[in-house]
């Protein structure tokens, strides 16, 4: 299929028709999940950011596995209804999202078929997590901002945005 390119005067080349993208070199794999119904709010972020975020880290595999980013969003209930009034977009419906970012999928594979990740993770899940658990995984594309260091991606743009286009 063939990208139907409409008549418009780019403001930052680096965005236009001919640019490359600005693709990092990390596969960005997502779960997002929702609390148990009689876990709270507070149960399921102190759990989660503390036990499960040592045993994921702590996990053999997690090293070797070469698992470049571990990152915890959480979304609560305060959250959802601020954004909501401000937006008014639907928001998704899930109390947390994990992010791990690998450099391939041969590094996420080894790390979440290896023993320690069945015999710790999985179990400890169920102090706090409903399932099931969906999953969203990609790669992204820097716009705007820096790169994160050290992983050997390009930064997107950078500086005052507000100043180019007023030009």
């Amino acid at each position: 299929m063939t990208l139907t390119k409409i008549d418009h005067k780019f403001k930052y080349p680096q965005l236009s028709y001919d640019a490359q993208k600005n693709t990092q070199p990390c596969i960005k794999l997502s779960f997002y999940f929702n609390k148990l119904p009689e876990v709270s709010y507070e149960q399921l972020y102190g759990h989660w950011s503390t036990v499960h975020a040592d045993l994921t880290v702590a996990a053999k595999g997690f090293g070797l596995c070469k698992i470049q980013r571990y990152v915890q969003l959480a979304q609560t209930s305060e959250f959802k209804k601020k954004a909501k009034e401000l937006t008014g977009i639907h928001m998704l419906e899930f109390d947390g999202c994990s992010e791990i970012w690998v450099k391939t999928w041969d590094d996420w594979m080894r790390f979440f078929k290896s023993d320690e990740y069945a015999q710790a993770m999985n179990p400890d899940c169920k102090y706090f997590m409903a399932m099931p658990i969906t999953v969203y995984c990609g790669e992204e594309n820097v716009i705007y901002g820096e790169a994160i260091p050290g992983m050997g991606g390009k930064d997107g743009i950078v500086g005052k945005v507000d100043e180019a286009i007023a030009m």
